[in-house]
């Protein structure tokens, strides 16, 4: 479904199989009773979302450690993301935990729709139920995302119990933690072997567990950002922060439009069994905008089975559509195109994409990803 004037659901980019980069919430800023969905997909533009009446809190995430964009105040006008979701981590509202379609009510030309859903609809209410990723309890599990724009800021991995209420407040109370310092940069096609890299953990007042995105956005002057991170390729004046390292830095989109890796995490699995809706959270610095996601979860004291194996389709043949994405092996294609030839043959491990997230089985580890 579209309404006039929105782009198609096309789902062509790696970071946004599934259509799972389609389900966010513009106009929200930290301490506002809630976001302005009758904007577009620019938000409130650089004005504030609401008054200091009304609520809009000054920030608590001020430190430079903890900053993506313009981390020194550098720019021309430092105060134009000082109230955005990323600078009191959880205090800007959403409309839903898992996503509005489009970001909102009104979407513009720029923000497509996803595939059988109206603009506007909340993800907690109209996505299916899926097959349920298995953890054990008092472990460790794998959760990702991969970005195609580069909004800055960071995100969090939260739990809600389905017997509960499915609700932003629900999943703010049960915030996982992180298991390891680290986050892991996973290729989706299986390019490179997994990489560790430096990323920071913030905590919040309330003490819930923050990750600040380790993908460094471009600057655009180095007179205007004396500050900066090292030049990269995709960056050649430097970046908003010391990244580390050079392969996924990146302007405001991928080059070439094409994300080929995802950030992972390695998060605490509480003791309590039972069945639950795991919801990712990014909350945007160069936006006024909160992305969220959610799959499904079920803790176990059982012991987890290994993957599956998944049979690899003839070479040269696509596999089956999957929620109009289709599956990808070491000898299948990760999509059609238009005429409905096979294209971006890949390889490395299976994804099985859906539209609450992807699950990813690939001989080693299991774990729930989120695309954007």
């Amino acid at each position: 479904m579209s309404s006039p004037g929105a782009g198609p659901s096309t789902g062509a980019d790696l970071s946004c199989s599934g259509d799972a980069c389609y389900w966010y919430q513009v106009g929200c800023q930290i301490g506002c009773p809630t976001c302005q969905l009758d904007l577009d997909h620019k938000g409130c533009g650089g004005a504030d979302c609401c008054s200091k009446a009304e609520g809009l809190m000054e920030p608590t995430n001020n430190d430079p450690e903890f900053r993506t964009w313009d981390p020194h105040g550098q720019s021309k006008n430092p105060d134009v993301n000082k109230y955005n979701p990323w600078r009191a981590p959880g205090m800007a509202p959403v409309a839903d935990p898992c996503g509005v379609a489009s970001g909102g009510s009104n979407p513009g030309t720029y923000a497509a729709i996803p595939q059988g859903y109206k603009a506007g609809a909340k993800g907690s209410e109209v996505l299916p139920q899926q097959e349920p990723t298995l953890w054990k309890a008092g472990t460790t599990a794998w959760v990702g995302w991969g970005l195609s724009a580069q909004h800055a800021g960071g995100y969090s991995y939260r739990l809600c119990p389905k017997d509960s209420t499915i609700s932003e407040k629900c999943f703010q109370s049960n915030t996982l933690t992180f298991a390891s310092a680290n986050s892991t940069i996973h290729f989706d096609n299986g390019s490179q072997a997994d990489q560790k890299i430096r990323t920071r953990t913030y905590v919040a007042p309330d003490g819930t567990q923050w990750r600040t995105n380790p993908v460094p956005a471009c600057i655009s002057s180095t007179s205007e950002y004396p500050i900066h991170g090292s030049p990269t390729p995709d960056c050649p004046l430097g970046t908003m922060f010391e990244a580390g390292f050079t392969e996924f830095t990146q302007g405001f989109l991928v080059p070439g439009g094409k994300n080929r890796f995802s950030v992972m995490d390695e998060v605490n699995v509480p003791n309590q069994v039972g069945s639950y809706v795991l919801s990712w959270r990014w909350d945007c610095e160069a936006a006024d905008q909160v992305w969220t996601s959610c799959a499904d979860i079920e803790i176990t004291d059982e012991p987890v089975p290994a993957p599956t194996p998944v049979p690899t389709p003839p070479e040269g043949t696509c596999p089956d559509f999957t929620h109009g994405v289709d599956s990808c092996s070491t000898k299948g294609c990760m999509t059609r195109d238009e005429s409905g030839d096979c294209r971006e043959c890949c390889e490395g491990c299976w994804w099985i994409y859906s539209s609450k997230g992807s699950m990813c089985s690939d001989g080693h580890k299991t774990g729930v990803v989120f695309h954007v």
